[in-house]
Order: structure tokens, then C-alpha cells, then sequence
């Protein structure tokens, strides 16, 4: 490996050797940030992209638990003891960032998370002087305590990003505690035993926990979880601890997840680009055969994936002919009423995740236009996953908070989209667990696809039985983070 000379090094090479399946390079600068380059390669081999870490870390003096809980930040601490004393890293992260293979894209990628990790520096001096905890830029220690941080293998896991998308590498597999049994016996499982997964009864609250504990269990894997919802109030405070400290009976710690809570118009939209064009229809509420739907469909398609705004896609022309004329008022009528609800989305947030997962909280109100974003929302992140290619690995999980409201068994063209881009996603590495009071009420579809069925027993009991193993009953645990139930 030679020194790279990129944005805010010179980059000496750390490490470069082979992690599981994947090709890794670790670099540092003279100022001790490291940068990881995971290489995402085709099913022939061949190298089509490079996943993007960088870090920057310090040395605590302090309670570190209670400094990362006043960062947005990702972060990760790692402890060390030597010779009676204990030294408390706290490294701050940009990235993951999936780019192509040239130089110029890696060096104007190692440019903007070297500012953003500069910003990131400043507002942890901010909260740490405030705490009144000391940190130290691990570049201003002593070189022996320096290395300590990169001292043993197990730390490397955690500095590298998952080729598969955005992911981590946290994927090989870790088995995660469900409840307990009669016994009193910790059941656990692997959150790839409920990629594809129903919760069915009537008892509400049981429901509910165990869909937190499979989107708990996930993100503690360090897989991204979507969560939509119609009551995202549920999700306020799930980056905070659990005030009760029961769950770590379990081997778990109380704790948090980064949460980033998305409404429909202002953090996600109808993607002109990407929706569904039955779905799209049914939300103007005309044919998909009509001529003047058929008029906006090509004004979409005329602008070659860059339409935003459905007032702008049609413009008077002298004489118009009726249909176009139609097309042009039903875009100007829809633009004045909802035009808040159109725009282009940016997927890549949702796929993003360190050696935790994030949870992104999805707003879904009983409306079309809020469902059709929704659609278009996830076909825009299957036409992003379809250029990484399929996947048998679990990409993120999609949590579905009410699939009786959000995925009822109704024969409509946006519920029907919805079911498919749902379906289709799961090819991609998209798992997926929905629950409801009764199979009845939610898409058939997901019903068969399933399999894991959990049916609940009481508020704190459940059976699960899983299409590879024996069936079991287990009394739920506690939550770890601090999710309204």
C-alpha cells in the first residue's frame, strides 16, 4: 500500500488484508484520523465500488457513556485497561459513504467528511466543557496510550462500513435475546430468524414490544431499521435509554439509538421519478388509461428522472389539444393543493448505519398522498439497491407499526403498489416484519411471505414459531431503549 496524498492527510497505510469476505484498507493521517476503504465487488469478483469511513478520536477523561449521550453524533467508546489504569477512547464517525472507484470521487469524498468531521470535533469540545468532562485529540497523547486504541483485532469490526449498501459489518450474526421461557431460560435469536416476520393477536401492547424487540435487535446488529408508523409519538424517546435497568438481566445495556424522525412533505415526498404510475393516478384521482394522465406520465418521462414539482411539469402552449389542456389543469389544481408533497428523495439516509443501526421513524397519516410518498419512498430505495445488486444478506429492515391501517387487505392501486415495492424489496436485502390483530386484515401477500409467526398469548407472552425450528412461548423482555408502548 502506497501513501495516499488526499484531502487532510498524507494517508499512511495501516492495515490492508482480508476481513470475512471483504477486501479492507485502513489508513491514518498525522493527525491519527483513520480512514477505512471497504471494496464492494461484483458476484464475478470484480471490484464496482468502495465504502468510506473516516474517525477522529479522543481520550476521555470522564464518564464517557454520559458524553455520547449529549452527541447527534455517531459515536463509539472503547475502553482499555493496562497496568491498573483505564483509558476511554471516544471516536467520532462520518460515513459510511458508498462511491465509485475514482480517485477524484474518493478524494472530494475525503474532502467533505474531513470538514463535517471538523464541525463534528468542535460540537464535542461544546458539550464536553459544559459536562465538564476533558477530551483530548488523541493526536496531542502520548503515543503509547495512542496505540492502545487500535491494540487488538476486535476493534477493526468496528471501524468498517458494509459493502452491501451502507451497512455494517455487524451482519455475521449475532444472536440476541427475545424473552425468556417457562424456565426462566434467555430465548435468543438471530435478527435474520425475522427478516420476514408477522406479529398477529389481539393483545395490543404484546404486539407492539415485539415489534421494538425485532427493531432493537436489529439496529443492535448494526442494521438500519425504517419504522412506519401512524403514531410516531411511540418513537419520541427512542434514543434514550430505558429508565428501568430490567433489560440488562439479558446482557444488554439500557440505551438509545440515533433516531431521525421523517414527515411526509418536508423529509420524504411523492417521487415523480420513481412512483408507481397506478398508485400515482389513484392519488389525482383519475384513470391511468385517461389521455391526460397518459400526457403527464410522458411530461415525467421527458425529463429523464430530474421531475420535482408536479406544477412545473406542464407549460401552456398556444393551441392545446384537450387532453393536454386537461393534463396541464389537473397539475396546476394538484400543485396549488398539495404541491408541499412532491419533490425528489434522497434514500442513502436510510441505509446508513455504524457498529449500531439507526431507526428512521416514518410518519404514514391515514391519507393518499402520504401513502403514495411512502411507495415512492421505497421504490426509490429499491432502484437505488438494484444497482448494488441482489442480496441475500439483511440490508435494513422495515419495521411496519400497524399493518391493518398503513397494509390493509384492500384492493386499491396505492395499496397494491405499496404491498409490491415491499415484496420486491425483500430481493434486495430488505427484510421486513408487520404487525396486526388479525392475518385478515393485512395484504395477503405478506401474510404468505412470511416466516416467522408470532401470535400473541398475553400483554407479556408470545408463541413464535419459525418455518426452520420448533415452536416456543416466550414472556417478552424488557425494551433497552425508551420506546411509549
Amino acid at each position: 500500500m502506497d501513501i495516499l496524498r488526499l484531502p487532510y492527510g498524507p494517508w499512511k497505510p495501516l492495515i490492508s488484508g482480508k476481513y470475512e469476505i471483504y477486501d479492507i484498507s485502513l489508513y491514518q493521517n498525522p493527525d491519527r484520523d483513520i480512514f477505512t476503504v471497504v471494496v464492494d465487488k461484483d458476484d464475478g469478483g470484480n471490484p464496482r465500488g468502495l465504502v468510506v469511513i473516516m474517525y477522529r478520536a479522543f481520550l476521555v477523561d470522564g464518564d464517557v457513556q454520559t458524553l455520547m449521550n449529549g452527541l447527534k453524533e455517531k459515536t463509539t467508546a472503547i475502553i482499555k485497561r493496562r497496568e491498573g489504569d483505564t483509558y476511554r477512547f471516544l471516536l467520532i464517525q462520518e460515513g459510511p459513504k458508498y462511491i465509485g472507484l475514482q480517485k477524484s470521487e474518493l478524494a472530494d469524498t475525503l474532502s467533505r467528511l474531513g470538514n463535517a468531521l471538523y464541525a463534528d470535533s468542535t460540537l464535542l469540545r461544546k458539550v464536553a466543557v459544559a459536562m465538564g468532562i476533558t477530551v483530548t485529540h488523541i493526536r496531542d497523547v502520548p503515543a503509547r496510550v495512542a496505540a492502545l486504541l487500535l491494540a487488538e483485532p476486535i476493534v477493526i469490526p468496528n471501524l468498517m462500513g458494509h459493502p452491501g449498501g451502507l451497512t455494517s459489518t455487524a451482519e455475521f450474526a449475532k444472536v440476541l435475546p427475545v424473552g425468556t421461557n417457562k424456565n426462566g431460560d434467555v430465548e435468543k435469536e438471530s435478527i435474520f430468524e425475522f427478516a420476514r416476520t408477522i406479529v398477529l393477536g389481539e393483545h395490543e401492547k404484546a404486539r407492539k414490544r415485539m415489534l421494538a424487540i425485532i427493531a432493537e435487535n436489529a439496529m443492535l446488529t448494526g442494521i438500519p431499521t425504517i419504522i412506519l408508523t401512524q403514531h410516531p409519538e411511540r418513537y419520541a424517546k427512542m434514543n434514550e435509554p430505558a429508565p428501568s435497568s430490567g433489560v440488562a438481566k439479558m446482557g444488554i445495556s439500557p440505551m438509545g439509538f440515533p433516531t431521525a424522525k421523517w414527515s411526509v412533505g418536508e423529509d420524504f415526498h411523492v417521487d415523480l421519478n420513481v412512483v408507481d404510475e397506478k398508485a400515482f393516478a389513484d392519488t389525482l384521482g383519475v384513470s391511468h388509461e385517461l389521455k391526460s394522465f397518459q400526457a403527464i406520465v410522458a411530461a415525467i418521462h421527458s425529463r429523464g428522472g430530474g421531475a420535482e414539482r408536479i406544477g412545473e411539469l406542464l407549460t401552456q402552449e398556444g393551441k392545446m389539444k384537450y387532453h393536454a389542456l386537461q393534463a396541464l389543469r389537473i397539475c396546476s389544481h394538484e400543485e396549488k393543493a398539495y404541491g408541499k408533497y412532491y419533490g425528489k428523495n434522497d434514500v442513502t439516509p436510510l441505509l446508513e448505519a455504524g457498529d449500531i443501526g439507526h431507526a428512521t421513524v416514518i410518519h404514514v397519516p391515514d391519507e393518499v398522498h402520504a401513502k403514495t410518498a411512502v411507495q415512492s419512498l421505497l421504490a426509490g430505495l429499491q432502484k437505488f439497491l438494484e444497482n448494488r445488486g441482489k442480496s441475500k444478506r439483511l440490508r435494513t429492515m422495515l419495521i411496519i407499526d400497524g399493518g391493518d391501517k398503513i397494509l390493509p387487505r384492500v384492493d386499491t392501486p396505492i395499496q397494491n403498489a405499496l404491498v409490491r415495492t415491499i415484496t420486491e424489496l425483500k430481493e434486495y436485502g430488505v427484510g421486513f416484519a408487520v404487525d396486526s390483530p388479525s392475518e385478515a386484515d393485512i395484504a395477503k401477500t405478506l401474510v404468505d411471505l412470511a416466516e416467522a409467526h408470532i401470535r400473541t398469548v398475553s400483554d407479556e407472552e408470545v408463541g413464535i414459531r419459525i418455518v426452520t425450528k420448533r415452536p416456543y412461548r416466550a414472556i417478552l423482555r424488557p425494551l433497552a431503549s425508551n420506546i411509549t408502548l
